[in-house]
């Protein structure tokens, strides 16, 4: 199976010309500027599902080729690498990066599944690894989150113990679910924001998401659980998680402080302009989601750590995920002119043609289930940037 994905990857690039050609020129009746639009689109998929190049690196030539091929104007094709909302990945990212640096990360997991509640009963440390998972994850990447619990998990069990497994596949689902309840939990969130705001004209906030999110969240998340512990059950003994981190550090501080900042910048005004107050309205505009997280962020290369160095040095910042960062723009790039070539709605109807689905229901069902089998063979923010559109 391996080397058959690995053959793949080798003649993608090829396979990606040659389909692009082959709908350039094929006879779709489409309007010109939409069927070069398509060509492109087929050509980016390819190279997304095949990855004969880095998914970044795609991303990033999606301008260059809607430029080159007349789809649009540089200005325009470029413009959503700067998006507003592509910074608030970028400060929440910067937080993360400080999270693990100092560990605040491990100490708040650390703190939940050693809390008094759980008292070393099986059942409750499972529900407790999950849920830090899915509270961390609605904060940074679920692959962080899952890098940071895992250790702790195996912790618990002793060496080859068959449980430890179905422990650690319940974090893994939880910190998938966990991203689901902050538009920061996962890059595809911050996609489908944009384009809804962007061609719908409906407007999400971070309160807005959370109202959708949480509840979703929250209701998956017991169905997890309780397959997790009914598929393999935790035992009758669960070992100790040592919880003896000394006191806080400046660094921890700096980031907690840094993180409550955001958390407040991105609920308070909403929460002013929902109610009323006077000023919401005006503050909420001046303080959007990428700016806050970049104010927020701005204040761990201010503050020092023990050894007088900044609590975020640039030479840890610059770590982050950027190809993220590129796939979010590029996304964001290809999918506004995919709605205003029209080529969205084409392809829209094509589908439900093709599957005889009448009904709303029947069809968010039929996405859903083919967005799920879609993500197995490509990245869940590269099948966001296909599919949401």
């Amino acid at each position: 199976m391996l080397r058959r994905v690995k053959g793949w990857s080798r003649y993608g690039l090829a396979v990606a010309v040659v389909a692009a050609l082959g709908v350039a020129f094929a006879p779709l009746g489409l309007e010109p500027v939409a069927q070069r639009l398509a060509a492109v689109f087929v050509a980016i998929v390819i190279l997304w599902v095949t990855e004969a190049l880095p998914v970044p690196v795609t991303a990033l030539l999606i301008a260059p080729l809607l430029v080159a091929t007349g789809v649009t104007d540089a200005k325009t094709a470029f413009a959503p690498y700067a998006d507003p909302l592509l910074f608030l990945f970028v400060g929440g990212f910067f937080i993360a990066r400080a999270m693990a640096r100092h560990g605040l990360d491990r100490r708040l997991a650390e703190a939940l599944v050693t809390s008094r509640w759980v008292d070393g009963r099986p059942r409750r440390m499972r529900f407790a690894f999950m849920a830090a998972a899915a509270l961390l994850s609605m904060w940074i990447s679920n692959t962080a989150t899952a890098a940071i619990l895992a250790p702790i998990v195996l912790g618990t069990f002793d060496e080859d113990d068959p449980r430890a497994g179905g422990a650690l596949l319940g974090v893994a689902y939880a910190c998938s679910l966990g991203g689901l309840g902050t538009v920061v939990g996962s890059p595809p969130n911050g996609i489908t924001v944009r384009l809804l705001e962007q061609q719908a004209d409906v407007a999400f906030g971070f309160l807005d998401w959370m109202a959708v999110g949480v509840p979703a969240m929250v209701l998956l998340f017991g169905l997890a659980y309780a397959l997790s512990v009914r598929i393999s059950p935790p035992g009758d003994a669960a070992e100790r998680v040592k919880r003896d981190r000394g006191a806080w550090s400046r660094g921890e501080k700096a980031t907690a402080t840094a993180f409550g900042l955001a958390v407040i910048g991105w609920s308070v005004p909403e929460l002013l302009e929902t109610f009323g107050v006077p000023g919401g309205e005006a503050l909420s505009k001046a303080l959007p989601g990428g700016a806050v997280a970049i104010f927020a962020a701005s204040v761990l290369f201010v503050w020092r750590d023990e050894k007088s160095e900044p609590v975020l040095p640039w030479s840890d910042a610059i770590r982050i995920d950027w190809g993220i960062i590129l796939l979010f723009g590029g996304g964001i790039s290809l999918g506004k002119q995919l709605f205003e070539t029209g080529l969205a709605e084409v392809l829209a109807r094509g589908f439900v043609a093709a599957t005889g689905i009448e009904s709303a229901f029947a069809l968010l069902l039929a996405v859903t289930v083919f967005t799920i089998f879609f993500t197995e063979v490509c990245s869940n923010t590269a099948s966001a940037n296909m599919l949401v559109p």
